[in-house]
């Protein structure tokens, strides 16, 4: 077990144990990097701001539902972060196509109204994965894409791009492990 699934894994004990201060440093330490790929998914701040919290009451609430058998926390957090952003895109799509409008979405503050030090955070995390995606090779940043920011399952980009599913799956890995060590530098 590396030295950061270590933290990771005491700071999960310790919200299982109802820690608040143990969940405030995850939020301050990993909120970013959900935030980051959630907006990559929704483009709507607002949205990918509500995920967040969603996610975060859902951990609060249920701390069992990870596993460190499993895997790593991190990880955890950023597949549910990424099938909840998933989740309302495609709920925002449902409803866009049967042509309802949302109240909700159309009294919503004005994503004008932030401060400059949202902008400035909100400008670096953007930049900061868009510079990690744009290393891949096209291949690996294509079947990324279509997988965690249009939610195509691997059957479906090997439909798709018309490629057989043993090179998305691949393609997937490899990508993947390129992904993490770009973006190693982020906290938890």
């Amino acid at each position: 077990m590396t030295e950061m699934s270590k933290i990771e894994n005491d700071i999960w004990f310790r919200i299982k144990e109802g820690d608040s201060a143990a969940f405030a440093e995850l939020y301050d330490g990993f909120a970013s990097a959900m935030f980051s790929l959630s907006l990559q998914i929704l483009n709507d701040r607002w949205e990918a701001e509500e995920v967040i919290q969603d996610v975060f009451a859902y951990l609060w609430r249920k701390p069992d539902a990870f596993s460190p058998e499993k895997g790593k926390f991190s990880s955890w957090l950023l597949v549910l972060t990424r099938n909840r952003s998933i989740d309302r895109y495609r709920s925002r799509k449902r409803r866009l196509d049967r042509g309802e409008t949302d109240e909700i979405l159309q009294s919503r503050p004005d994503q004008q109204d932030r401060d400059g030090a949202e902008q400035a955070t909100a400008s670096d995390e953007r930049e900061h994965l868009n510079r990690a995606f744009s290393r891949l090779p096209n291949e690996q940043r294509e079947v990324l894409e279509l997988s965690y920011f249009k939610g195509m399952n691997q059957q479906e980009i090997s439909d798709h791009l018309n490629i057989s599913l043993g090179t998305v799956k691949s393609r997937t890995r490899l990508g993947i492990e390129k992904l993490r060590n770009s973006l190693s530098t982020l906290r938890i």
